[in-house]
């Protein structure tokens, strides 16, 4: 399966796809969110995504103990967060531009149905509906109804959730649904990551798969390459130390650099799936492999018995697994002692 999206390549034959996710990185300000930009065209990423949101599509202010968060994220609840968090409108369009300028895919995770006619606007080619939101049935017809195609994140689902989505999808006229494996915890243990579960999604669904990962570093990217994801999604940041709830566990320029590198060699190592004899391997296979080798000077019309040969490297005559076509066999010519017998010189 491929897709193709504004001349980008998605599929289970290609390199993974991968995808920069700027997050809450912009920091409030255009010149940091743009050099986010150019820092994942630099390390050879495909895509960068942005979100579109602000804190009253998102929640309520409140100080209902519901809305409370984890200090770690620099917040006490869940309005301020994303007030802090959301990206302004105005920084979409540049954005776009950029990613565009420097050959990479520009698109969006849409949070609220009414930002839809925005995102239209800006020629939104692709749309990402989050873990979070893949139970808002209302967002995800709305999404649909767009007809482009869909990348989406099943963290915290269990494959009923996703296969609900799914029927939703497909009843709203979706286009191409690519799921990424995801552990929606920020950043993900490395022992949580169960990136064998992109397996069930594949062998449930029938869908591409990816993985969207919140691990720190790039092993995991990299060992999902390797079993098949077809996209990566990654948070990226120039400074996990700078201030903001998602640089902590984002990708830095090397790390983004170790990840770009490591999927083209997955890509090249994961191969063509076929088995067969490599080019590297045929001398090997004719140096090391056993065949039959006279031991006696062997006369044509004699035949040949089991004292008159053995199985012995170079695979330069019969092999040993057709036995039958040498043993009991009439020569039709000579064969010099410590030459092969080959099957031109036997009757068949």
């Amino acid at each position: 399966m491929t897709l193709t999206v504004d001349g980008k390549k998605i599929g289970e034959t290609e390199k993974s796809f991968l995808i920069a996710e700027l997050s809450a990185n912009h920091d409030g300000d255009l010149d940091q969110a743009l050099a986010l930009v150019d820092l994942a065209a630099d390390a050879g990423w495909d895509a960068f995504k942005l979100q579109t949101y602000s804190a009253d599509s998102l929640t309520v202010n409140s100080n209902h103990p519901s809305l409370a968060v984890d200090k770690v994220w620099g917040h006490t609840n869940l309005y301020e967060l994303y007030q802090s968090a959301a990206m302004p409108m105005e920084f979409h369009a540049p954005l776009f531009e950029r990613a565009r300028a420097r050959g990479m895919l520009p698109f969006t995770s849409v949070y609220d149905p009414m930002d839809l006619p925005f995102t239209e606007d800006l020629g939104c080619a692709l749309y990402k509906i989050a873990s979070f939101e893949m139970t808002f049935d209302d967002l995800l017809i709305e999404i649909a109804g767009t007809g482009k195609p869909v990348i989406m994140s099943t963290g915290m689902a269990e494959l009923a959730e996703v296969d609900h989505a799914l029927n939703v999808l497909a009843r709203a006229n979706a286009g191409d649904v690519i799921l990424l494996h995801c552990v929606s915890a920020y950043p993900t243990p490395f022992e949580e990551i169960n990136l064998t579960a992109m397996d069930a999604l594949r062998a449930r669904f029938g869908r591409m798969v990816g993985f969207s990962d919140h691990t720190v570093g790039s092993r995991a990217a990299v060992l999902a390459a390797a079993m098949g994801a077809v996209a990566i999604e990654k948070h990226i940041t120039n400074d996990p130390t700078r201030t903001g709830p998602d640089h902590r566990f984002s990708a830095t320029p090397d790390v983004l650099a170790d990840i770009a590198a490591g999927v083209t060699e997955a890509a090249i190592a994961r191969g063509t799936g076929k088995k067969g004899t490599s080019s590297s391997e045929q001398v090997s296979k004719a140096v090391g492999r056993r065949s039959a080798f006279s031991l006696r000077d062997l006369r044509a019309g004699e035949i040949v018995t089991e004292a008159d040969f053995r199985f012995v490297r170079p695979g330069a005559g019969i092999p040993p697994n057709d036995k039958g076509a040498v043993q009991g066999r009439r020569l039709i010519r000579d064969v010099p002692k410590g030459h092969p017998i080959t099957y031109d010189d036997v009757e068949t």
